[in-house]
């Protein structure tokens, strides 16, 4: 299963999301009468200290028999829900195949990084809940929500999902328009995949090759009169869908799909751009 070091690490800081039972989501400070984890005990100082927060099962308290109380790094856990919209309407087969697998391995790699009693993390399938997807999400214990051929409501469904905890929202965004619902995603990684050659053809560029572009339109890259705008309206696409997102507060990570590599994308630069995102929410 492939390992996302750098996203878990971005994780393992982040303050927790719930208020209540325990995590292993630290804060910086020490603090004393509070839910955390012990360092170390004190002295019961009544000019520094509540009467509350005397811990009576304290080890020295009851070897020298006066008040003592707990240091402790308070801790709350956190929730976390990989979001997968399952848009079949594209037809794109090895884009669902990348977003599939980067839903399984990440949610794997989330949910070993968070192994307090009350961490946890919840999988949803937003759209059509075809039988691959089943199968590689099995181990997650997916929750399906069909919202097939209504980009609006599937929208509506995933804001829902977000309004809780951090959301990691696998999609290409295309048919996705969560930037129209006037809510505003403070916790939530959007996680834009693509084929490369909808979001940039510099490589194909100058080759002796044609581009189908649907039906019967072609363009010949060799041909830079057709080549550079073309290649130039997709960077301004990709870039506008990246800023629609940015705009109502949800941090953009983008991973291609490669059918060359193992996992169908490059692990390291997927890591690289999740925890970039992670880190700037």
């Amino acid at each position: 299963m492939p390992k996302f070091s750098l996203t878990e690490s971005a994780l393992a800081k982040l303050p927790g999301n719930m208020s209540d039972g325990r995590g292993r989501h630290n804060g910086s400070e020490i603090k004393t009468g509070v839910p955390g984890v012990k360092i170390g005990e004190v002295e019961y100082d009544p000019s520094r200290h509540s009467p509350m927060d005397i811990d009576h099962f304290s080890t020295m308290g009851m070897m020298t028999g006066k008040p003592y109380v707990r240091q402790v790094i308070p801790h709350r856990p956190i929730e976390a829900k990989i979001i997968l919209f399952n848009d079949e309407s594209t037809g794109d087969t090895e884009l669902s195949r990348t977003k599939n697998i980067l839903a399984s391995s990440l949610g794997s790699g989330l949910s070993s990084s968070m192994p307090a009693i009350r961490d946890r993390v919840n999988c949803f399938i937003v759209g059509d809940p075809n039988n691959d997807t089943t199968q590689r999400l099995a181990h997650l214990n997916p929750t399906f929500i069909e919202a097939i051929g209504d980009p609006e409501a599937a929208a509506l469904e995933v804001s829902k999902l977000c309004l809780n905890g951090l959301a990691f929202v696998i999609s290409d965004f295309e048919n996705l328009p969560l930037q129209d619902l006037g809510s505003n995603f403070q916790n939530t990684v959007g996680i834009k995949v693509n084929n490369l050659i909808d979001v940039d053809i510099s490589d194909l560029k100058g080759t002796r090759g044609v581009l189908s572009l649907g039906g019967s339109r072609e363009m010949r890259l060799w041909k830079k009169k057709e080549a550079d705008p073309f290649n130039a309206l997709l960077k301004q696409h990709d870039q506008e869908v990246a800023s629609r997102l940015e705009r109502v507060g949800i941090k953009v990570a983008r991973v291609i799909s490669d059918n060359t590599e193992l996992n169908g994308f490059n692990l390291s630069s997927a890591d690289k751009e999740i925890a970039s995102a992670i880190k700037r929410l």
